[in-house]
């Protein structure tokens, strides 16, 4: 699990869905109070960033739009 610190658009295929999903888990986590990975690392550095995740979100979501994902 893990939120990569590099742009959307330098990240393969694999890397950018794959992270998109994980973001969403990590929201789910932060937000709705999930168990799970809620003690990992990645989750943890994420804690009270909430509009910085979202941001993150909206760069991958604008890279998927581009690749035509």
């Amino acid at each position: 699990m893990r939120i990569w610190d590099i742009e959307p658009e330098k990240l393969c295929r694999q890397h950018l869905l794959g992270e998109h999903r994980e973001l969403h888990a990590i929201w789910s986590i932060l937000t709705q109070g999930k168990e799970g990975y809620s003690r990992h690392p990645e989750t943890l550095r994420w804690e009270g960033k909430l509009a910085a995740l979202y941001k993150r979100h909206e760069a991958l979501v604008e890279e998927m739009g581009v690749r035509g994902y």
